[in-house]
């Protein structure tokens, strides 16, 4: 495991979790922070991303347009990778199935039916482990920036210039109509935001989060993960969501 992280290749190293690859091998680099069974046809509101999902079969719908938009949805949620059980319930899978795990280099993986799912959430979980020491790190950093807003009297750009540097996300920001929320700092493309503040925070490549303020969001912050950088998750972004609402009601008074 290369930098730290865990990617869908290495578990495929691992000799004792047998696993086997059916489909989408151009995503065998994407990096996995879970591993999680699930029966829902759509388990989307409940990830954050990079998750492997384990089924049995049970919610894979028996048509190839079913099959297909079931695919679709959990890659767009920016799952790493859909583990199918060997047997028990799956049913028959179609062409549509797979090639749409091809056009979008979307990893299916196989689990031989000797191979309960616990043992390939139990490899994940001991994986990463560094990865959860990392996010904890950063997350300190981030409340340390409160310090900096005093102590250094960053301007807003230089703020979120570090910030991005201690997350590993690329970060922007806009009110809830896309024009700027904060001086020097770039807004999102209007295509990302949410529908309502309640919508589900992952979005492909990263987070999107409503900035908080009396009386509803002020705004939405966008995070995409940073080639090249080791991202520090949900938790980390949200922090900084709460350092924007400040530094915007600083900027106000």
């Amino acid at each position: 495991m290369a930098a730290n992280k865990l990617t869908v290749e290495d578990l495929l190293s691992y000799p004792a979790l047998q696993l086997s690859v059916k489909a989408g091998r151009g995503g065998l680099g994407r990096s996995v922070s879970w591993a999680h069974a699930s029966e829902l046809a759509d388990p989307t509101p409940w990830l954050l991303g990079a998750e492997v999902i384990m089924t049995a079969g049970l919610a894979v719908p028996r048509t190839a347009a079913g099959q297909r938009a079931y695919l679709e949805r959990l890659d767009d949620a920016g799952v790493s990778a859909l583990a199918l059980s060997a047997q028990l319930h799956m049913p028959p899978l179609h062409d549509a199935f797979f090639q749409a795990a091809e056009e979008r280099g979307f990893p299916v993986l196989e689990v031989p039916l000797a191979v309960p799912f616990i043992a390939v959430a139990q490899e994940v979980a001991a994986s990463v482990q560094e990865d959860a020491r990392h996010r904890l790190g950063a997350q300190l950093q981030v409340f340390g920036s409160l310090r900096w807003l005093v102590a250094e009297d960053l301007d807003t750009p230089a703020l979120l210039r570090r910030l991005e540097g201690l997350s590993g996300y690329d970060v922007y920001l806009c009110t809830p109509q896309g024009r700027p929320l904060l001086p020097g700092v770039a807004t999102p493309d209007p295509g990302v935001l949410p529908a309502s503040v309640d919508a589900p925070p992952t979005i492909p490549g990263g987070f999107v989060l409503p900035v908080p303020a009396p009386g509803g969001p002020a705004g939405f912050l966008v995070a995409y993960e940073r080639q090249g950088a080791q991202p520090a998750g949900l938790a980390v972004v949200q922090h900084i969501a709460t350092v924007a609402a400040l530094r915007r009601a600083m900027v106000r008074n």
